[in-house]
C-alpha cells in the first residue's frame, strides 16, 4: 500500500514538474549580467523568467545560474554570451526542448540523477563549430580560441561537427578537442584540469552574488531629489546591476534610496558594495535585511 502511494506521489510530482516551473529562470548571478530581449538590454535579476530568443551576457569575473523547466541547470562563466533558441515547454506532455547557443565564455549544463526520469527533454548545445545532443548529461564546454573543448562529466552525448562523422561520447571524464584545423580527438581529462575548468562556471562565495531566496539588500545611496536617484539607477542598470529605487517619506521629507536586493547573506552584500564603491567612490553601501 505504501509503495503504491509512493509511486503515485512520484508520478504526480513528475507530471506537474513542468507545469510548476517557467521554461527558464534566473536563480543566481555573480554580477554584472544582462539579458537582451527585442533589442533592449536589461540587467539580470533573480526570478526573471527568460524566453526563447533572449540573449544572456556576463561581464568580467561574473557567473550566471539558470534553471530550466525540467529542473536542469545552465551555468555561464565570465564574459559569456548565451542565446536561448527554440525554447518550448509543453506542460501537458511534461516536455521541454531548447537550443542553447554558446557564443562566448565557459558553459555547463547539468541534470541531477533524480531529475532525469521526471521529464522528457530535447536539449541541444551549440558552440561555434560543434553541436552536442544532450541526454540526461553533465557537460562543460568552452571556445579556447585555437580549439573548442567539450567535457563529458557524466551521461552520454553525440557531438556533430561539419565535415566530420558524429562522435558518440559515453565514457565519463573524457573530453573532445576540436581544433580550428584538423580532426577532433577524444581523451581522458585530468581531474586537476576539470576542477580548474569547472570553477570557471561556478558562483564563488564572497564575490557579491545574488541568489534565489536571498533576503539581504544593499543600499547604495540616498537622495533628496528623484533625478539624482534616477541618474545612479540608470548608470547601475546599464552596467549590469539590477538596481531599484525605494521612495521613503520621513520627518524631513521625501528621500529616494537606491538598492540592489537578493543577497543570501550580509557578507555577499558587503562584497558587492566594496566593489561598487571602488567604481563609484561617492556611494555609501550598507547591507540590511530591511
Amino acid at each position: 500500500m505504501l509503495l503504491r502511494m509512493g509511486l503515485a506521489a512520484l508520478l504526480f510530482f513528475s507530471t506537474t514538474l513542468l507545469q510548476a516551473a517557467p521554461a527558464a529562470v534566473v536563480e543566481g548571478a555573480q554580477l554584472p549580467a544582462w539579458f537582451t530581449r527585442d533589442g533592449k538590454r536589461q540587467p539580470l535579476a533573480i526570478g526573471i523568467e527568460l524566453r526563447s530568443n533572449d540573449e544572456i551576457a556576463t561581464g568580467a569575473n561574473s557567473r550566471l545560474l539558470l534553471r530550466l523547466g525540467d529542473g536542469s541547470m545552465v551555468k555561464l562563466g565570465e564574459n559569456g554570451q548565451l542565446l536561448l533558441s527554440e525554447l518550448v515547454q509543453r506542460p501537458q506532455q511534461n516536455f521541454l526542448s531548447a537550443t542553447l547557443k554558446v557564443l562566448e565564455g565557459a558553459f555547463r549544463f547539468t541534470t541531477a540523477a533524480v531529475q532525469r526520469t521526471r521529464a522528457r527533454r530535447d536539449i541541444t548545445v551549440r558552440f561555434p563549430t560543434i553541436t552536442a545532443g544532450v541526454r540526461g548529461t553533465d557537460i562543460w564546454g568552452k571556445n579556447l580560441g585555437d580549439k573548442e573543448v567539450l567535457v563529458l562529466i557524466e551521461g552520454k552525448i553525440t557531438v556533430f561537427r561539419a565535415g566530420d562523422a558524429p562522435v558518440e561520447m559515453k565514457e565519463p571524464l573524457t573530453y573532445l578537442q576540436a581544433p580550428k584545423t584538423g580532426a577532433a580527438t577524444v581523451e581522458a581529462v585530468l581531474m586537476e584540469q576539470l576542477k580548474a575548468w569547472a570553477a570557471e562556471t561556478e558562483i564563488a562565495a564572497g564575490q557579491g552574488a545574488i541568489r534565489k531566496g536571498g533576503r539581504w539588500k544593499l543600499y547604495l545611496a540616498s537622495y533628496d531629489r528623484q533625478t539624482e536617484a534616477l541618474a545612479l539607477y540608470d548608470r547601475l542598470r546599464r552596467d549590469g546591476y539590477p538596481a531599484r529605487i525605494l521612495p521613503q517619506t520621513g520627518d524631513d521629507g521625501q528621500h529616494y534610496r537606491v538598492r540592489i536586493a537578493g543577497f543570501p547573506n550580509e557578507q555577499e552584500a558587503n562584497a558587492l558594495g566594496a566593489r561598487l564603491k571602488e567604481i563609484h567612490p561617492r556611494l555609501e553601501p550598507m547591507a540590511s535585511l530591511r
